[in-house]
């Protein structure tokens, strides 16, 4: 049973006792309360919505009812409603009916109808989404060339400037129009990057990687490779400096073979010699191998293509060489001679070939060495790639944080959401419509507090911006219970609130935002979590990022914490010393152990003291 609320039985018999007296507004509250239960059986919560949208039908709220018939109904519940909700909500339920349709030609009706209707919301950005989806391109064309003049000439927003502009690329090569294609893909290109460094600059590295995914997307679109690579190699950095190295390996594969698709051959070798030092660092043997071997066909080919192009005779030697030392490094001696029998048929100096053949008589009888070299497993991948934040991000600019939006979305996407996860977004959905209702003003606190509670159930990226917009209230109350919200939410954007929380005039949102660090622990919340530590001046703010980080079983928090332990003041020492005492990562450890000789006497000592308080021996 859900903790604090009645047992569901109760509720039910309340429900219905009030409902034979007419008392509509207690059967509401009772069925609000019944639906408090989420983790209830799907039939009889789906029962419940249907028990309540007939309350709220009857009392003349059409946007609650047709939310709850979102979750469990179907069109012809839908039907009657959607005549009397905005054109926002109208919308957003005839692109549900779109995307469950299988008649191809209702579908694209329904997907124009869902178009005609965000246009009339004033939403442009998902008025030409829902023409993209409906096949029709030149009228999302001219709703993106809207988007992208009207951001452009604000210049407030340059990554949705650059997010609307690509978009525009995208419709106008899909209509033929290649120019205005190219045009538009260089302006992209020009504020995706702008819009890039400035968040990096701020320390909002994962908004830039947004913008470098955006850019692959770019290069693959308009077929150039330069942003493409720009793009992978940004993507690749932020990966590994967020320690997601599975990620990161991946998209090192990735990367070498859209090199390899277009042509790139040298630049697909580069980064295959990138990836295998990597995967190396990382103790992943197998996938360095394969790296390597990777890394020594492409040298190969390298040489093949320039000598097809009559290029000069040294760009083929050096390529050659390059196979070489991969081939050498992954002992694959057999393969080394190969590979310098070829260089005495390229047309050098006598000499030099004189001295590639005495080296190819070195290995006329070596073996290759047996090594295992794999890709990265399949059980590591992750198949589903990056989202078209090119969509998303630009919806969630559009939506401009509201939560009634954002949990709309979820209720609706029954593919991709569990019913737990929509039965809480559902319930946030109907206390946002009452709090968004009204005037700022006249939104009581406690109704804008249990908002964030219920938010803070759903735990969806999606949800961090309604969280922003309730955190800008001036009410530190409410201010406190986003705070608490967010400590739910383990993503890096969450730092960025935390950060201003941390810097509150109010002390009781600075301590509960120092509260929330602690939560916040996974391995690519380091970052922002040294920088906390860095740059705050607060003992109590200091502490819980000590706390937080070591949490974190990564080489790079023990090597802070081991600083911290030979560096820093008492204070400081005396919670890392604490907090180490606690965890059962082992990264510490190894790096403790390693260190122990060069530490002084008294940094010794408390290391000893940590490791044998966890029963390890120094």
């Amino acid at each position: 049973m859900t903790q604090g609320v009645r047992p569901l039985h109760e509720l039910r018999d309340e429900a219905r006792s009030a409902l034979a007296r007419s008392d509509l507004t207690r059967a509401r509250d009772a069925l609000f309360s019944a639906l408090q239960h989420t983790i209830a059986r799907e039939e009889e919560y789906v029962a419940m919505t249907d028990e309540l949208r007939d309350v709220l039908v009857r009392l003349g709220d059409a946007r609650s009812a047709l939310t709850v018939s979102w979750y469990g109904g179907n069109e012809q519940s839908q039907r009657p409603l959607i005549a009397k909700v905005p054109p926002i909500d109208r919308a957003r339920t005839v692109l549900a009916w779109a995307e469950r349709e299988q008649d191809p030609e209702r579908q694209k009706r329904l997907y124009g109808r869902a178009a005609d209707e965000y246009e009339a919301a004033g939403l442009v950005a998902q008025a030409a989404i829902a023409r993209e989806r409906g096949q029709d391109f030149a009228r999302a064309r001219a709703l993106w060339s809207r988007l992208a003049q009207l951001l452009s000439s604000s210049g407030s927003d340059l990554y949705a400037a650059g997010l609307a502009r690509f978009n525009l690329a995208r419709t106008s090569l899909r209509t033929g129009d290649a120019a205005a294609a190219r045009e538009a893909v260089f302006a992209s290109v020009h504020l995706l990057e702008e819009a890039a460094d400035r968040y990096e600059t701020i320390g909002q590295r994962e908004r830039a990687f947004d913008c470098y995914q955006v850019l692959i997307a770019v290069g693959r679109e308009s077929r150039a490779f330069e942003h493409v690579l720009e793009g992978y190699v940004n993507v690749i950095r932020i990966l590994r400096e967020d320690h997601l190295r599975y990620y990161a390996l991946q998209s090192y594969e990735e990367a070498v073979a859209a090199a390899e698709k277009q042509g790139e051959v040298s630049a697909a070798a580069t980064l295959a010699r990138e990836m295998a030092a990597y995967a190396r660092k990382e103790g992943l043997a197998a996938v360095a191998n394969f790296a390597v071997l990777t890394q020594a066909r492409l040298w190969q080919e390298v040489s093949a293509v320039s000598q097809k192009r009559a290029a000069p005779p040294e760009i083929a030697e050096n390529a050659l060489l390059a196979a070489v030392i991969a081939l050498g490094e992954a002992g694959q001696y057999s393969k080394v001679g190969g590979v310098y029998r070829a260089l005495t048929h390229l047309p050098l100096e006598e000499t030099r070939k004189k001295h590639y053949a005495r080296a190819g008589r070195r290995y006329v009888n070596a073996q290759d060495l047996p090594i295992d070299a794999a890709p990265l497993p399949a059980h590591l991948r992750h198949e589903l790639g990056f989202p078209d934040v090119w969509h998303i991000d630009l919806v969630e600019w559009e939506q401009a944080g509201s939560a009634a939006q954002a949990c709309g979305d979820i209720v609706l996407d029954p593919a991709q959401w569990s019913e737990v996860t929509r039965r809480r977004a559902m319930l946030a959905r109907l206390t946002a419509l009452a709090v968004e209702g009204a005037t700022p003003e006249a939104a009581p606190a406690q109704q804008l507090i249990s908002l964030a509670e219920q938010l803070a159930t759903v735990e969806l990226y999606t949800i961090l911006s309604p969280l922003e917009r309730l955190f800008r209230r001036a009410e530190p109350k409410i201010r406190v219970a986003v705070v608490r919200a967010l400590s739910h939410f383990l993503y890096k954007r969450t730092f960025i609130t935390i950060r201003d929380a941390l810097v509150d005039p109010d002390p009781t949102v600075v301590h509960e935002a120092a509260r929330a660090l602690e939560e916040l622990r996974f391995a690519h919340a380091f970052d922002p979590l040294a920088r906390i530590y860095r740059e705050s001046q607060a003992p109590a703010v200091r502490a819980s990022a000590v706390r937080a980080i070591a949490k974190i079983d990564t080489l790079e928090a023990g090597e802070m914490l081991l600083g911290i332990l030979q560096h820093e003041g008492a204070e400081e020492r005396a919670v890392a010393v604490e907090a180490l005492k606690r965890v059962r990562g082992m990264k510490f450890v190894e790096l403790a152990r390693g260190s122990l000789s060069e530490l002084t006497g008294s940094a010794q000592a408390v290391v000893r003291e940590i490791l044998q308080s966890r029963g390890l021996s120094p």
